[in-house]
């Protein structure tokens, strides 16, 4: 464990200063220098702002689905031990672990499990939580997605190649809406097209497809059942409270892209607000791949490369890494300095069953 440890801490190191050193110098350094030397400091404590009201908005959706799952009034969850001050510290020591540790998401999520179990929840009402929150999440994530492949298509000025990229982006962002919703209502149809989809490609290849159709329908079975609880989770809520954990889930996104635009300007490079909210909505979902911790390098090449197809110059590439110390870097240390805190016990406190009886 040490030695995974060390080496994704050296792996995370090593791209990082990669990325930081060699990217301003696209500019050229006497121009990143002089950028940086004319950036408005309100403008930049603004960015910061930004990023702490994207953790806050995530921290309260968080805390809204743990009192859905749990039972639990959102007026009562600091009672209950799952106040707004526990809810921001276990989110920025989940973002921070997921992006210093091995397994990345993985790891922010186990720290958020490890954390709630400390305070009482069962397994399955965590599970609950948690995937009530990644729905949220990165579903405002794919709206936004689709959105800023809509704008890149309708803008023009694309070659062939970035026109089929972004086509075919869009079409998998819609093609994964669609089918998430068609495996919720029949599965079956949806293991048939598959199994159609991967049998014609592998003929084209002159192969065939392996006997793993039974394989196929019970992870199609099981996906059901959990969107299935899911579905029963959100549907338990009110649909005011319902409506308020949607727009936190967005404002998460929205809050976290503020924090870019307000760094472009504080450091005086022009960029469009269109343009840079469709370069983070695509250089974002990139980021969340499962390829470098917290997308580093992936997050930046990629939001440089849509940039510049928008015709905003190689300047960009400072306020990015100023917008990724805020969004990446700060985490981490803030992660080490809250993750001890996580596993203090708050004072004595009625059972979840005593909540779910009388507010039920």
């Amino acid at each position: 464990m040490r030695r995974s440890l060390l080496r994704n801490a050296v792996f995370l190191a090593s791209v990082g200063l990669a990325v930081h050193l060699l990217l301003p110098r696209i500019p050229g350094v006497e121009r990143s220098l002089e950028l940086v030397s004319r950036a408005s400091a309100p403008l930049v404590a603004a960015a910061f702002a930004a990023e702490v009201l994207s953790e806050l908005s995530y921290a309260a959706l968080l805390g809204r689905a743990i009192a859905a799952a749990a039972g639990i009034p959102p007026r009562l969850r600091s009672r209950r031990g799952f106040g707004n001050w526990y809810m921001l510290r276990l989110t920025v020591t989940g973002y921070g672990a997921s992006h210093a540790l091995p397994g990345g998401g993985a790891a922010g999520a186990a720290v958020a499990y490890t954390a709630l179990r400390n305070r009482g929840l069962g397994r399955r009402r965590i599970g609950l939580a948690l995937a009530a929150t990644s729905a949220l999440t990165y579903g405002a994530l794919g709206v936004i997605l689709a959105g800023s492949l809509l704008y890149l298509l309708v803008r023009g000025n694309l070659d062939p190649t970035a026109r089929t990229a972004a086509s075919l982006g869009f079409s998998l962002t819609l093609a994964s809406f669609v089918g998430t919703y068609a495996v919720y209502r029949n599965p079956l149809p949806v293991r048939l097209a598959i199994e159609g989809t991967a049998k014609a490609l592998l003929q084209l290849a002159g192969k065939t497809l392996p006997g793993r159709g039974a394989a196929l329908e019970r992870g199609l079975l099981r996906l059901k059942a959990e969107l299935g609880a899911l579905r029963r989770e959100l549907m338990s809520v009110r649909p005011a409270e319902a409506l308020r954990m949607g727009v936190l889930a967005l404002g998460f996104w929205t809050f976290d892209a503020l924090c870019l635009l307000i760094m472009f300007r504080a450091l005086g490079v022009d960029a469009g607000t269109a343009e840079l909210l469709a370069a983070y909505g695509i250089a974002t979902a990139a980021g969340t791949l499962p390829l470098t911790p917290g997308g580093i390098g992936v997050f930046e090449t990629t939001i440089l490369a849509v940039l510049v197809l928008f015709g905003i110059g190689a300047e960009a590439a400072v306020p990015v890494l100023g917008y990724r110390l805020f969004n990446f870097w700060l985490p981490i240390p803030l992660a080490a300095l809250l993750y001890p805190t996580l596993h203090s016990r708050p004072g004595p406190r009625p059972p979840l069953s005593r909540f779910r009886r009388r507010y039920s």
